[in-house]
């Protein structure tokens, strides 16, 4: 199971409900101090009758002010977006739970302005690292369970340029964060439509991938082109962490320590055959054994075995030259036995 840090959909949870609240709050201050004086005023002097003039008049007003009830309307729209966009953020972190161990997600990425020590103003859904990359993934959903290419919508068009725009600023990030250590890292921007049932019309946009939910932890696993070993994973991921606030870090320091250990356990093994290769490197060639001559080298006489008799190698066998006795040469040569 990978390991996870931060809250999904938290920002745009909080967004949602903060327009929803604004416009709800807006309306509840101006209607309700009117139906209390309808019903207090109108209502005690002339009846029945002064309710109903006084909610004609609720409405007259509202009638002539269509476009501020259009751009509240608009505001429930855009607040609903958001939780729906919360909603799909969820399911996209239920999903990414399957993943191996050797993956660490990032959920709600909003990193910490070293100059000001405030949010910065870009955040993103989720930030996937692990031995197949690093994945940068917005989530989206819609009622709507068909997504048509971006050349023939809007809305998916909008979605892919927001995906290569949080890659390329995650890039650039950890460029800055590392000194630079990170600048050659590639980034995959990934939009996942989180909508049940979800059909696409296109899989790819250029380098953004489009996929629907049910393909993404696939996708990532079978992920091939910017593959990197654990060892690079873990720094990355310990670059990200540092970014995000203190209280996010001591709330999900277990997960980040456990983590962490794979990355030390891959960093070890590293070192250990990078060891191994340069010992192999170093060690002198061993020299093959040879074998016994048959010929007496100095006269080319036959070489028979003998044991010698008197010496250091008394009791030791050894190739003597076979004309000893005629010619007196005297070669001999040890035998390790």
């Amino acid at each position: 199971m990978a390991r996870t840090i931060g809250t999904p959909g938290e920002s745009a949870a909080t967004r949602g409900l903060l327009w929803i609240g604004l416009v709800v709050g807006g309306y509840l201050l101006l209607i309700v101090p009117i139906c209390v004086w309808v019903l207090r005023d109108l209502g005690a002097k002339s009846g029945l009758l002064g309710v109903l003039l006084g909610l004609v008049a609720i409405a007259t007003t509202l009638a002539f002010r269509r476009k501020d009830v259009a751009v509240a309307m608009e505001a429930l729209r855009e607040g609903g977006n958001f939780l729906k966009g919360a909603r799909g953020e969820v399911l996209v972190h239920q999903a990414l739970r399957a993943l191996p161990s050797e993956f660490i997600v990032f959920n709600d990425f909003h990193p910490i302005d070293a100059a000001s020590g405030r949010p910065a103003p870009w955040n993103v859904d989720h930030i996937v690292v692990g031995p197949t990359g690093v994945f940068v993934l917005d989530a989206k959903y819609y009622r709507n369970p068909r997504v048509p290419c971006a050349a023939r919508s809007t809305f998916s068009a909008h979605n892919v340029r927001q995906a290569q725009r949080n890659a390329l600023d995650l890039k650039t990030g950890l460029t800055k964060w590392s000194a630079g250590d990170l600048e050659r890292l590639f980034v995959v921007p990934v939009v996942v439509y989180a909508q049940p049932d979800a059909r696409l019309d296109c899989l790819r946009e250029g380098s953004v991938r489009t996929i629907p939910l049910r393909l993404l932890v696939g996708e990532i696993q079978s992920h091939a082109e910017s593959a990197i070993d654990q060892e690079k994973a873990g720094r990355i991921a310990r670059v990200l962490y540092a970014q995000i606030g203190r209280d996010l870090q001591y709330s999900f320091k277990s997960e980040m320590d456990a983590y962490g250990e794979l990355s030390k356990t891959a960093r070890y093994a590293a070192r250990d055959a990078r060891v191994a290769l340069a010992a192999t490197a170093e060690a002198p060639a061993s020299t093959p054994p040879t074998s016994p001559p048959t010929t007496c080298p100095l006269c080319g006489g036959r070489l028979v075995r003998r044991v010698a008799r008197f010496g250091e190698r008394a009791g030791k066998p050894f190739l003597g030259c076979s004309n000893y006795h005629s010619s007196g040469c005297r070669y001999g040569y040890n035998l390790d036995e």
